[in-house]
């Protein structure tokens, strides 16, 4: 799991709405556009002779349509020693392997990752959640529709926590 406060946060999203994706990659923002508030912030605090703000975490996103998918990158990024801090998964992803099966399988390649369930449906809880893809401190749940902004932060606070 990633611990330094400048490393960057992977974060591994899975949903089948391309808008919906659209709306992740705005909430995790472009670091193009966070190293431009860092600038501010370090010349604001020169200016008044203070602190800089504390920087703002740097996100690393990739993206996917499909819970199949989701599988191949954590398993690719495993192997290649990058792995994912967190994955954040639509729970009904049709046609093929929904967010469940997804997360339970990716828990097996990986028990120390962070997993986000995200659902517009009220047909699984968190104790449902607890039991086909345990340990339940390492899950989180989310209803749509949802705050972007809130759960980037959420994020952050899950790979702080570790």
């Amino acid at each position: 799991m990633n611990t330094q406060p400048d490393s960057c946060i992977r974060v591994l999203i899975a949903d089948d709405d391309e808008h919906i994706l659209e709306c992740y990659r705005s909430a995790f923002g472009d670091n193009r556009e966070r190293n431009y508030v860092e600038t501010l912030s370090c010349l604001e605090a020169e200016l008044f002779d203070s602190e800089p703000a504390s920087a703002a975490p740097r996100f690393e996103v990739v993206a996917c349509s499909q819970g199949g998918d989701a599988i191949s990158l954590a398993l690719e990024a495993r192997r290649t020693g990058k792995p994912f801090d967190v994955v954040i998964l639509d729970v009904r992803m049709p046609p093929g392997i929904d967010g469940v099966e997804a997360g339970s399988r990716i828990r097996q390649l990986d028990p120390e990752v962070e997993l986000v369930f995200v659902t517009g449906f009220s047909d699984l809880t968190m104790s449902d959640l607890a039991r086909r893809v345990p340990p339940p401190v390492k899950l989180h749940y989310f209803n749509k529709p949802l705050s972007f902004m809130q759960l980037a932060e959420s994020v952050v606070d899950m790979v702080r926590a570790g």
